[in-house]
């Protein structure tokens, strides 16, 4: 997916015009006097504890001030990391490294002077070769590099075959008419289908992917960019799939009440039998103890008749973590010590231990499959053969993904295609 011509959400400087006093105490203590030496390194981090790549990544960090001597101030990233940035930059206490999704705000970091172009930085420090063209076109704003990604992902559905057969469902649905069927079939079973949160991200995403059905790639970037959701008969057509799926009870009760946490525990506990969810689960789900992963197949999202793809559908992309430099961490007397710990994680020993831990996909070159020991990850390596890969909303929808949330809450709930498309076409143009 080239996205070299996507929206930029590009934030007003005035947005930065917050008080020092808002900021939380982690953050105060980001960019303090005693981080300002350049024998140090302010960090602020999406994986924090409780993360698959918190481990991994914290190995990184403990080998680096082992080698280098310089130590790592770690500063846990918010489900608000965007802001929590925002808010310190504004405050005077910028980081010099932040370790986040390429989402939302964050697209508008290079345009709001939060964050520098990596362009450089990537000839530079050794890297133009190792990272994946495919990675690094998704992280391309116009001609500029807006960080370096790192966290590669896969994002399919799985299927609990256990409660499947149990059910009566001998088969994989790979029709949206065998997945009604098999919806059917499982609530006689006394079990819920498919859970997904209607309320957050989870459920955004699973939109789009049902949406986009009977759309060509290049047309529904065009629409996730500027409308026009009520004006383009076959994205229309595929919101009207949707409720069809919806009123045929194929998703779990109330799923416009639900989150992502509410959708993983119904599907770990047993208590549902379909879930939309990423390669960052793999780990996770092994840990949750339940025994899930080794009665989990994986595959994509069944295909209506007269769809544009020829196979089930899935997500994968490179919009995951990623590395993005501050204009602070771009100073002169600072810049090397990120160059030295930045390297450091993509070394393939340290990429492989995150394969190991996280189930990323890689973003660099090479063979990673001695490190994909967890099953769900080595059965998702192979998914290019099952599967249609659909475009994935991020980077297209921008800044209006919250509003986009809201919209789409109501379409999990009662709304109509009408008033879905309608209510698309406003979020998106604010």
């Amino acid at each position: 997916m080239d996205h070299r011509t996507r929206p930029r959400a590009v934030r007003a400087v005035a947005a930065f015009v917050f008080s020092a006093l808002a900021l939380s105490p982690a953050l105060v203590a980001c960019g303090s006097d005693e981080a300002a030496a350049p024998d140090s390194i302010d960090v602020v981090t999406r994986w924090s504890a409780g993360n698959s790549a918190a481990a991994a990544q914290n190995r990184v960090f403990e080998a680096f001030t082992a080698e280098t001597g310089i130590k790592v101030n770690v500063t846990e990233g918010l489900e608000t990391i965007d802001d929590q940035v925002e808010n310190a930059v504004a405050a005077g206490k910028s980081p010099d490294l932040v370790i986040v999704n390429l989402f939302d705000k964050t697209l508008g970091w290079l345009d709001a002077g939060v964050t520098v172009p990596a362009d450089q930085y990537l000839k530079d420090w050794g890297l133009a070769d190792k990272i994946k063209p495919a990675a690094l076109n998704e992280w391309r704003a116009g001609d500029k590099l807006q960080g370096l990604p790192f966290s590669g992902f896969s994002w399919p559905l799985w299927y609990n075959t256990d409660l499947l057969k149990k059910a009566g469902v001998d088969k994989i649905p790979a029709t949206t008419d065998e997945l009604i069927a098999a919806a059917g079939k499982l609530r006689a079973a006394g079990v819920a289908p498919l859970a997904v949160g209607g309320n957050d991200w989870t459920g955004q995403k699973f939109f789009y992917q049902i949406a986009q059905s009977y759309t060509d790639a290049k047309a529904m970037q065009g629409v996730m960019q500027k409308g026009g959701y009520c004006a383009t008969p076959s994205v229309l057509e595929g919101i009207k799939l949707f409720t069809q799926l919806r009123d045929a009870g194929v998703f779990v009760d109330n799923a416009a009440g639900l989150n992502a946490d509410n959708m993983y525990a119904s599907y770990y506990g047993g208590k549902a039998a379909i879930m939309p969810a990423g390669s960052w689960a793999y780990t996770e789900s092994t840990a949750s103890g339940t025994g899930i992963d080794k009665h989990t197949t994986l595959g994509g999202f069944p295909i209506p008749s007269g769809a544009t793809f020829k196979k089930p559908t899935a997500f994968r992309g490179f919009t995951g973590v990623g590395f993005m430099i501050t204009k602070r961490g771009a100073e002169k007397d600072r810049i090397d010590n990120l160059r030295k710990l930045v390297t450091k994680f993509y070394a393939d020993t340290a990429v492989g231990d995150f394969v190991k831990d996280s189930g990323i996909l890689p973003p660099t070159t090479g063979d990673f499959a001695t490190y994909a020991t967890n099953p769900l990850l080595s059965q998702s390596l192979g998914l290019d053969a099952t599967v249609d890969y659909a475009v994935l909303p991020d980077v297209w929808i921008g800044s209006a993904s919250d509003r986009i949330i809201q919209v789409l809450t109501g379409a999990y709930g009662k709304s109509t295609p009408q008033q879905i498309c309608a209510g698309l076409d406003t979020a998106t143009k604010g």
